[in-house]
């Protein structure tokens, strides 16, 4: 997990190495088995400093989860074009999509998060809460496609779960658990073909 990930997007470095630090040290041993001792000890930088930024080990996985939601929320908003075609759009929102999903840095994030959701579900809901959140932009486009005519939807929310799920299924979930390794560019480029003509066959008004 390298400290620029983090660094990034906060500007004080100290919370930022052990940001970096909790993130390693839980993919690697466990939120349960991880210390704050062992924490400040790979951050190098005093116990005292770990709990100035962070009351609790609790408090420190809720930052870690709030990195993941800000860099899955990062995807650029889909602002709908009627002049340009349905699958133009939807491939640049696949590809947006995909390049953050595959980044070690993000399966890390998301290897810790999900590690500990599996054994406390209830978690999940206190700290992401609604999820969705995670398909609002695309649900937005979605929306105004059918407005303009050139979809027919029924539950846009439905429809917007399933376009992702089309693409983490390949691209996210296998890397993720380890099943296989991430798709190289020539597999990505087929996925996101593969994801979109299965959408666009499915609610431009062409099926039987």
């Amino acid at each position: 997990m390298s400290e620029v990930y983090i660094v990034e997007r906060l500007t004080d470095r100290k919370r930022a190495a052990i940001l970096t630090a909790a993130i390693r040290e839980f993919e690697a041993h466990g939120f349960d088995n991880t210390s704050m001792n062992r924490i400040a000890e790979v951050a190098e930088v005093s116990k005292r400093t770990v709990y100035n930024h962070f009351e609790s080990k609790e408090s420190l996985f809720e930052a870690i989860v709030t990195l993941l939601i800000e860099n899955t929320e990062s995807i650029p908003a889909m602002i709908y074009q009627r002049e340009n075609p349905l699958e133009e759009q939807l491939r640049g929102y696949a590809e947006n999509i995909v390049r953050i999903v595959i980044s070690p840095d993000f399966q890390s994030l998301a290897r810790v998060v999900l590690s500990r959701f599996l054994l406390t579900p209830n978690l999940a809901k206190q700290t992401i809460g609604d999820e969705k959140r995670f398909c609002a932009k695309l649900v937005t486009w979605i929306e105004a496609a059918v407005l303009d005519g050139r979809l027919q939807v029924d539950d846009t929310e439905m429809a917007g779960k399933q376009f992702n799920s089309l693409l983490q299924g390949s691209v996210f979930w296998p890397p993720l658990l380890g099943s296989n390794p991430t798709p190289d560019a020539e597999e990505i480029e087929l996925i996101i073909d593969s994801a979109v003509s299965m959408f666009l066959a499915r609610y431009q008004g062409i099926q039987p």
